[in-house]
């Protein structure tokens, strides 16, 4: 296919299998959590996962050959896009008004962002938590995709305006270069989604807004330094850029924070416990129970930045919540006794929320 080759050796010359730069995804997936409603504390030790495998689905294109369409949508050689800004919104009807060849060449990525939705959901649904997590990984890196623009155009590297080689500059050294400056989101409300795949259409929809805001900061770089390579281009470029390139990320991670969020509550919002095994942690204000291993009463001790309720919810290793206390307390170091004699003798997991703050810690629970 076209684009599979050009962007195949596009990106092997800079990063290997790459987009939005591994660091893009690691901090597009990442920052979703921050994004999580109380409800789901418990999927709040997702984040360095979720990182880590932001970029499986770009390592599938290196032995899977129909990996390579499933990032990429060519939306600008569909005619009703042209006259309408719109596109047919399944797949199916795409075929039925294309033909199969023609929707696979101009790249599927709405239709694989959705099928992988539908993979989480059903991975919630049979509490598989570790394939839960890996979809939304793979769900995360799809919706990143969706969100850097040169994925939703013909004009992919800017062969049709004298600026090729722009996709690999933006995505990947432009990304590299400044990324401290681009991972600033730190959570949003989120909603449910009463049509996800209208909800995908849609961010694309608007994400195509920003092409021209791309090649015109390349443009706009270029003029000025002469050239596509120097510090002076990157520098300019990011000027350009920066603003428009962090509603993007912001976008990104909050709109994989309501499918995540979406998929969990129709999927009937199963708690989850995570591997037993693996340290929780959550901010440098971690909570901590003595005794632990208690028989009865145990005392709580955490820090809070500012006066607030607090929100103390237990778990079994069902992830079935079995206990839950709600506290007004005051800022800085706090104690409070919980007695948890009516639990059996187990490991639990206990979720210390606040309006501004998350902790976790667990408790065992013998006699």
């Amino acid at each position: 296919m076209k684009k599979t080759i050009i962007i195949f050796g596009l990106i092997c010359v800079s990063f290997m299998f790459l987009n939005w730069g591994s660091s893009g995804h690691t901090w597009i997936n990442r920052k979703s959590t921050e994004s999580f409603p109380v409800s789901m504390s418990s999927f709040m030790i997702w984040d360095d996962s979720l990182a880590n495998h932001g970029s499986d689905a770009d390592d599938r294109k290196s032995w899977d050959p129909n990996e390579s369409m499933r990032h990429y949508i060519d939306i600008d050689n569909y005619s009703e896009f042209n006259a309408t800004g719109h596109i047919p919104s399944t797949y199916d009807s795409a075929v039925s008004a294309h033909g199969q060849y023609f929707v696979k060449n101009e790249g599927i990525l709405p239709w694989s962002t959705k099928i992988m939705y539908d993979s989480l959901k059903l991975a919630f649904q049979q509490h598989n938590w570790h394939a839960a997590m890996l979809h939304a990984s793979d769900l995360g890196h799809y919706v990143g995709d969706g969100h850097m623009p040169l994925h939703i155009t013909k004009n992919f590297n800017g062969q049709y305006t004298n600026q090729d080689g722009i996709h690999s500059r933006y995505e990947s050294d432009f990304v590299y270069n400044y990324l401290s400056y681009l991972h600033i989101y730190s959570g949003d409300t989120v909603h449910f989604i009463s049509n996800v795949q209208q909800y995908i259409l849609s961010y694309l929809y608007t994400n195509y807004n920003y092409i021209d805001s791309v090649l015109d900061a390349d443009t706009y770089a270029e003029g000025i330094a002469g050239n596509t390579t120097s510090n002076q281009y990157y520098q300019q470029f990011f000027t350009k850029a920066k603003n428009f390139t962090i509603v993007l990320w912001h976008n990104a991670s909050h709109s994989l924070a309501e499918l995540i969020y979406t998929a969990w509550v129709e999927a009937g919002s199963p708690v989850m416990v995570t591997d037993i095994n693996k340290p929780l942690t959550a901010s440098s204000n971690d909570i901590q129970f003595y005794p632990n291993p208690v028989s009865a009463v145990t005392t709580c001790q955490f820090t809070l930045l500012k006066p607030e309720t607090a929100e103390w919810s237990f778990y079994d290793m069902t992830g079935k919540q079995v206990l839950k206390w709600v506290k007004s307390c005051p800022e800085g170091k706090n104690t409070s006794d919980f007695d948890l004699s009516v639990l059996p003798q187990g490991l639990y997991y206990c979720v210390l929320q606040t309006q501004s703050q998350k902790s976790y810690s667990k408790i065992l629970v013998a006699r």
